[in-house]
């Protein structure tokens, strides 16, 4: 999720990238004082075990659809709305296409709902590495799409276990995830921000499924060559709500980003929340 929003976000910088103050280092541990058998890592792989666990059940027919309530919210630099967008999708766990159901309040067009599938397909397949979607026949997704993800990427960010905690009433881990230097991306804007970006993870103790992830950006990103621009602040929350042991939704998501290009500064606020989870009937 990091790097889709980072790269969706940040993409419209041009050139080479710089960065203001020292990058992330370790959060004050407590986890000397937790007597506790799991190590950080321990626990990250039971977060990858428990996601492979997931796509077999998934594979399998066990599938919920839900509604999801997107805001982005345009605003002018004294903080006024400049303008919003909305839409609702119907959304699935087995990462198919979503389906537009609203657009700005709307019903939308047969071109507004193919726009919004070609972006979401675009942006899986470059990103995530998703499969071409086919909207002739959507009726499976690709339960795979995230494990093949954590097999590619699972080494490129190292965790440390912070301590302990309670979150909605379920005891978690809470862990940081720095950036592995021996590790990097094939864009240099991930692999920048990646070191300037604290990144902690709540981690559910009884079934190792992520709660809760929140990333913030702790030094401005400044771009030169090409268009003059500056990222000054980037912070992500998103929560996942539980439906079974193995499953677990996108439930809530925010993200406020402010920067500068040229001499415009631009100031956007995006949410999303899920609600009216079902089970869909597996199909014959």
């Amino acid at each position: 999720m990091i790097q889709v929003l980072l790269l969706m976000v940040m993409g419209s910088c041009v050139g080479c990238y710089t960065a203001g103050g020292e990058p992330v280092s370790l959060l004050g541990t407590t986890a000397e004082r937790i007597e506790k058998k799991l190590t950080a890592q321990e626990i990250a792989d039971r977060v990858r075990d428990t996601e492979k666990i997931r796509g077999k059940i998934t594979a399998t027919g066990v599938v919920y659809a839900f509604e999801r309530d997107i805001v982005i919210d345009d605003l002018d630099e004294k903080g006024d709305l400049k303008r919003r967008q909305t839409r609702k999708f119907r959304s699935f766990t087995d990462n198919r296409d979503p389906v537009l159901l609203l657009y700005d309040g709307k019903k939308p067009t047969p071109e507004q709902v193919e726009k919004e599938r070609k972006k979401i397909s675009k942006h899986q397949r470059k990103y995530l590495g998703g499969k071409e979607s086919d909207k002739s026949n959507n009726s499976r997704g690709d339960e795979k799409l995230l494990i093949r993800q954590i097999e590619r990427y699972g080494d490129y960010l190292v965790p440390r276990l912070l301590g302990e905690g309670i979150l909605l009433g379920r005891p978690v881990y809470i862990l940081q995830f720095l950036h592995n230097p021996e590790k990097t991306f094939r864009d240099p804007l991930v692999n920048l921000a990646l070191q300037h970006l604290l990144i902690k993870v709540w981690v559910d103790q009884e079934e190792f499924q992520v709660a809760q992830l929140k990333a913030e950006l702790i030094n401005p990103l400044y771009a030169i060559g090409g268009l003059a621009g500056k990222l000054e602040t980037f912070q992500l929350t998103a929560m996942q709500k539980r439906l079974t042991p193995e499953i677990w939704a996108d439930w809530k998501v925010s993200v406020a980003v402010h920067g500068r290009m040229l001499w415009d500064s631009f100031t956007i606020h995006f949410s999303s929340e899920s609600s009216g989870f079902k089970r869909l009937k597996a199909p014959d």
